[in-house]
């Protein structure tokens, strides 16, 4: 049962160092949008603060965070099956960390082959649709900054998730819109 449960853990790391490195591959990629200084500071992951520049120079906190909880990890799954016992509650701390690794890198754009949301990339055959949520005083997110207030929640639904960012004014919603519908085909 030890040895099932560690490869289990290790396929799962698996999966997570895969997205990592892709990710990390295709933010190498140009943008597609947002190019403009001004089109940055149009889109947010959070309320509070524009998203960084798609480089890793920009991105330090998240590759940094994701590579040390990866690394961790690896490290507890391979000593624990080395280990004469076996601490099988603490796997399950770990459940939480896999669901919430994206929520380190404060990154949105699109790229030629997709979309870089937060720590993953959704290729464009897993888009399915797209719409915008105005932020208004029944929104989630209205409040927060008076950037934010007035503005759209770009909700994105793929196969298996939904992709979101803030954008805080008409004109970068147009650019989204007219980015996102030349990719989509519609």
């Amino acid at each position: 049962m030890k040895i099932v449960t560690g490869i289990l853990f290790l396929l799962c790391l698996g999966y997570f160092y895969y997205r990592f490195f892709r990710l990390l591959i295709k933010m190498k990629q140009p943008a597609v949008f947002p190019k403009t200084e001004e089109d940055w500071r149009t889109i947010r992951k959070q309320p509070q603060k524009a998203v960084d520049l798609p480089r890793i120079s920009h991105q330090k906190t998240g590759f940094f965070m994701n590579g040390l909880i990866l690394v961790f990890l690896t490290i507890f799954v391979i000593g624990n099956l080395f280990s004469s016992n076996t601490n099988w509650p603490a796997y399950l701390v770990f459940i939480p960390i896999f669901f919430n690794l994206s929520q380190v890198w404060n990154l949105f754009s699109i790229v030629e082959d997709g979309i870089l949301d937060g720590g993953r990339f959704v290729p464009w055959k897993s888009i399915q649709s797209y719409h915008f949520v105005p932020i208004d005083t029944n929104h989630r997110f209205y409040g927060y900054s008076h950037e934010v207030n007035g503005g759209y929640e770009l909700k994105i639904q793929t196969k298996r998730s939904t992709a979101s960012c803030i954008v805080t004014s008409e004109t970068g919603r147009e650019k989204v819109t007219e980015v996102l519908d030349a990719h989509l085909g519609i």
